[in-house]
């Protein structure tokens, strides 16, 4: 074992933010030009201001750490020579780049590569990923960006590909732990894949010979202490590389998340085994410039030659039309030899096969166990005591996690005209599970049912704050789709907005439920209840189905006695709530 490695940094903990950080470094005033605390805080600043981050105390801090989270995995390049002053071309970069007009560069330090432009330009899920797959893909440490003195290089990604493809032959393939990671980041050797897997045979022989959670944590916590010791970091810091390297990895669309374990995608098992038939492909150390190239431009893909290309065209077609999808609404394999034309069509059929399974995990969401699993999630995000024994949750992203949660429970209420896809606005992967909020300028969710609309907003801002937030922007929103739904089917549109509080404020602009295009005023019904109080109302279609028409019937009844003041109205909804199938 030798010391821990991990993929960018602790501090760019989440993978799904990249898109949007890099999109914030676009402007011209950062896009090269991080050199100095001011602009590493300017940086910061901006990120801040997109909602990428949370700034703290120390601006210049957080540039730096998502600067070099960016150019360690090559989406914008590096800075070798020390003092340079802005402006200044790195004479590193520029031998790299000579006689390579085409990848845009300038010889700058921390300018966007093709990569990172092309992942800012990556606008569906898939897309995304496979711009995270070149970028893992072409990532070896040591490297000319991350130098160590006597180290052969080895590549963290494929050697993670490697052990998975490993513990999915044993006779019980249970993939990856995130503790288990622990064990993986502690080896540099694709030669070593046999004895990661007894590591980790031997923790699991150990863990299940001690019974109950608690004993069970003790022996993942004995583990990541002797892993911290063998490779002279803390404890706490070996599970934040696992937690780091857990993720990464998830956004190239190639592994699953599988009662919290890592598995090979079924989809993508295919492209698994080209990658890992190939072998590491490893450029190593002394061939700095080359291996610079192939980090700012993305490894190739198995999917780059025409061969595979069409392959992988046929395998997801023939899956569409086992699905049941009618042949003539999938897309041919086109009449040519243009690999970027062949991967556009099975993107596209990739798209299309993900809302196939997006239809049936839709189907399953009124399972008697997602039922309850969508409650201790909803339970947690609101602060409320569940089951954990039961339900191991982690949460990164409350908000995100919110609007997937609500989500969820209204694909249990099930009968939705739209399809699962179309009912949300936020983006979510492989797994169905949230890749961020919903963005601006439209409602969080929008279900579409026989015989009305609803549009749900859900925020956790709190106090007079959420008045300012969500009360002009609420209104909006649900005035559009309103109009929207009268020109094409003239169906009533219901707005539910759900906090874990509601502000008095935030009820009476609810209440009044007014807005003006114009001089025109609109007339809309928005119903303001708490996170607890949706909580209760899905434990009771726990025990006792109910359907999207009562739901309809308690919006409406929840709008009757809208003329008290708002406070006098949100004592009324909550008897509702409260009242409801007794």
């Amino acid at each position: 074992m030798s010391s821990p490695w991990h993929f960018g940094n602790t501090t760019v903990r989440n993978p799904l933010r990249i898109r949007d950080g890099l999109t914030v470094l676009k402007n011209p005033t950062l896009n090269g030009n991080l050199i100095g605390n001011n602009q590493e805080s300017l940086f910061a600043h901006e990120l801040h201001k997109a909602g990428v981050i949370n700034l703290g105390t120390q601006p210049d801090f957080f540039g730096r750490k998502w600067r070099a989270c960016f150019s360690q995995l090559g989406f914008i390049t590096h800075k070798f020579k020390r003092n340079l002053n802005p402006g200044q071309a790195d004479p590193t970069i520029e031998e790299a780049i000579q006689n390579h007009p085409e990848l845009g560069l300038t010889g700058l330090p921390y300018q966007l590569t093709p990569s990172g432009l092309r992942m800012i330009e990556a606008e569906t899920v898939q897309e995304q990923q496979e711009c995270m797959l070149r970028a893992l893909l072409a990532y070896e440490i040591p490297s000319a960006v991350e130098p160590r003195n006597g180290e052969v290089s080895f590549k963290p990604f494929v050697f993670i590909l490697q052990v998975l493809k490993k513990l999915s032959t044993l006779e019980n393939p249970l993939g990856l732990s995130q503790v288990e990671m622990g064990i993986v980041q502690s080896y540099r050797d694709h030669s070593q894949v046999d004895e990661v897997v007894n590591d980790i045979i031997r923790h699991r022989a150990e863990r299940d010979g001690v019974t109950g959670r608690v004993a069970k944590r003790r022996v993942d916590k004995t583990l990541l202490e002797r892993l911290g010791a063998l490779g002279g970091v803390q404890g706490t810091s070996i599970k934040d590389y696992a937690d780091v390297n857990f993720r990464y990895p998830r956004l190239t669309g190639l592994v699953s998340h599988k009662r919290k374990r890592l598995v090979i995608s079924d989809k993508k098992a295919p492209v698994v085994d080209a990658i890992l038939a190939e072998g590491p492909n490893i450029i190593g150390i002394e061939n700095s410039n080359d291996y610079l190239l192939r980090l700012w431009k993305g490894a190739e893909l198995p999917t780059d030659n025409e061969e595979t290309a069409k392959g992988e065209i046929n395998r997801f077609r023939q899956l569409l039309i086992d699905s049941g999808v009618n042949e003539t609404l999938i897309p041919e394999i086109p009449d040519t030899e243009d690999v970027a034309q062949l991967n556009q069509i099975r993107i596209r059929l990739e798209v299309l096969y993900q809302q196939v399974l997006e239809k049936r995990y839709a189907s399953e969401q009124n399972n008697e166990e997602q039922v309850k699993e969508t409650i201790a999630y909803l339970k947690k995000i609101d602060k409320q005591p569940y089951d954990e024994e039961a339900y191991d949750i982690d949460i990164e992203d409350e908000p995100a996690y919110l609007e997937w949660a609500v989500w969820r429970a209204f694909l249990a209420i099930n009968h939705l005209v739209n399809e699962p896809h179309e009912a949300r606005r936020f983006k979510v992967d492989q797994d169905f599970l949230p890749m961020g909020c919903a963005p601006g300028g439209g409602p969080d969710l929008i279900f579409e049912f026989e015989d009305y609309v609803l549009v749900v907003e859900v925020t956790l801002t709190t106090s007079s704050r959420q008045e300012a937030a969500e009360g002009e922007p609420v209104r909006r929103h649900v005035a559009k789709e309103k109009a929207k739904v009268a020109a094409a089917t003239g169906k009533p549109v219901y707005g539910l907005f759900m906090a874990r509080s509601i502000d008095n404020n935030t009820a009476e602009t609810f209440r009044i439920g007014v807005w003006y295009t114009g001089d025109e005023p609109d007339f809309i019904n928005i119903v303001p209840i708490t996170l607890k109080q949706f909580i209760l109302m899905m434990e009771k279609y726990s025990s006792n189905r109910f359907d999207n028409k009562v739901f309809r019937r308690v919006l409406d009844t929840c709008l009757i006695p809208r003329n008290a003041h708002a406070p006098a109205w949100k004592r009324e909804i909550e008897k509702v709530v409260e009242g409801f199938l007794n």
